[in-house]
C-alpha cells in the first residue's frame, strides 16, 4: 500500500478542480468555502483512494455531506448507501484491478488466504468516510484562523516551506477534536481527587492537553514556525487509538491550504471573524459555513 505522501500527485488535481469551480459559485460576491471546498475534498479523496468511478462520485459527495451533518434522516440513509457502494467498489476492483487501496487490499486478501474479509474491507471504507470529517473541519478551521490573523497569513505566504509545520500547529491550536471518545472505568479509581466508579465514562480534554504549558512553550500563542520535535499534539489521538488516517489528513490539509493561498491571493473573510457560525457540538469545533471573497 502506498504512503500518504505518494498519493499527493493524485490529490493535487482534485484540489485544483474544486478551486477552479469557486468563481462560478460566487453568490453576491462571496462563496461558501465549507460547502464548496473543505467538505467535498475529503470524499473526493476517498473516491480516488478506493477507485469509485467518476460517474458515481457526485452521489458519494451527497453521502459525505449527509455524514458531515452528523444526524438526521439523511445521515441514516447515507450509512447503508455507503456500505452498498463499498461492496460495489470491491466487486468492481476484483474484476478490474486498478491503482488504488481496494486493489491492494484484494491482493493482500488473496495472498493471505482470505483472512481479510470483504466485510472488513466494507467497514474500512465506512471508517474512511467517517475519518474524512477531520480534514473537512481542520481545513475550514485553519482557513478561518489564517484569514483572522493577517500577520500569520502573510508569514505563511512568504515562507511556504513552513506549511508542514503550520499544519501541525493549526491542528494543535484549532483542531476540530475537543474531547476524546469516552473510556469506561473497569474498576473504582481516583483521578486527581475525584472518585470514578466502575462503569462510569471519562473523556479527556484534547483541547486542554494541546494547550498545556507543561508540554508547549507559550501554548496560547499560534506559532506557525513552532520548532519540530516539541511535544506532539493530541489532535489525532494517541497510542493504540491514534488515527490511522492522520498522514492522509495532513497531506490533504497541506495541499489544500497551499493551493488555496496560491490561487487566490486576495482571499478574505466575507464577514467579521466573530460572526462565524459554529455547529453546536460540545465535542467538535466545526463551522457550519465559511463565506469568503476571492
Amino acid at each position: 500500500m502506498f504512503p500518504a505522501r505518494d498519493f499527493r500527485p493524485r490529490l493535487e488535481p482534485l484540489v485544483e478542480a474544486l478551486l477552479d469551480d469557486l468563481p462560478r459559485l460566487l453568490d453576491d460576491g462571496a462563496v461558501d468555502l465549507m460547502a464548496h471546498f473543505a467538505a467535498p475534498l475529503p470524499i473526493d479523496v476517498i473516491c480516488e483512494l478506493v477507485g469509485v468511478p467518476d460517474a458515481d462520485r457526485p452521489r458519494w459527495r451527497e453521502y459525505g455531506a449527509a455524514v458531515a451533518a452528523g444526524s438526521g434522516q439523511r445521515f441514516g440513509e447515507a450509512i447503508p448507501a455507503v456500505l452498498e457502494g463499498a461492496r460495489a467498489a470491491i466487486a468492481r476492483r476484483r474484476a478490474e484491478p486498478g491503482d488504488d487501496l481496494l486493489t491492494d487490499l484484494i491482493r493482500a486478501q488473496d495472498d493471505d488466504g482470505g483472512r481479510l474479509s470483504d466485510t472488513e474491507m466494507v467497514t474500512m471504507v465506512w471508517n474512511l468516510v467517517l475519518a474524512g470529517q477531520t480534514p473537512i473541519n481542520l481545513i475550514a478551521n485553519a482557513v478561518h484562523v489564517l484569514l483572522s490573523h493577517p500577520d500569520h497569513l502573510a508569514r505563511l505566504r512568504a515562507e511556504p516551506e513552513l506549511m508542514p509545520r503550520a499544519v501541525e500547529e493549526l491542528m494543535r491550536w484549532c483542531g476540530p477534536m475537543l474531547l476524546s471518545i469516552p473510556r469506561y472505568a473497569r474498576e473504582d479509581v481516583e483521578l486527581f481527587g475525584t472518585l470514578v466508579h466502575k462503569g462510569e465514562a471519562v473523556s479527556a480534554s484534547i483541547v486542554g492537553a494541546n494547550r498545556d504549558p507543561r508540554a508547549f512553550t507559550d501554548p496560547e500563542t499560534l506559532d506557525l514556525g513552532r520548532p519540530a520535535g516539541t511535544a506532539p499534539h493530541l489532535g489525532f489521538a494517541h497510542g493504540p487509538h491514534f488515527c490511522l488516517g492522520a498522514s492522509l489528513a495532513r497531506v490533504q490539509t497541506e495541499v489544500a491550504l497551499t493551493a488555496l493561498l496560491r490561487r487566490y491571493p486576495g482571499l478574505a473573510l466575507a464577514a467579521a471573524p466573530h460572526e462565524a457560525r459554529r455547529v453546536p457540538d460540545p465535542g467538535t469545533w466545526r463551522l457550519s459555513t465559511l463565506p469568503v471573497t476571492l
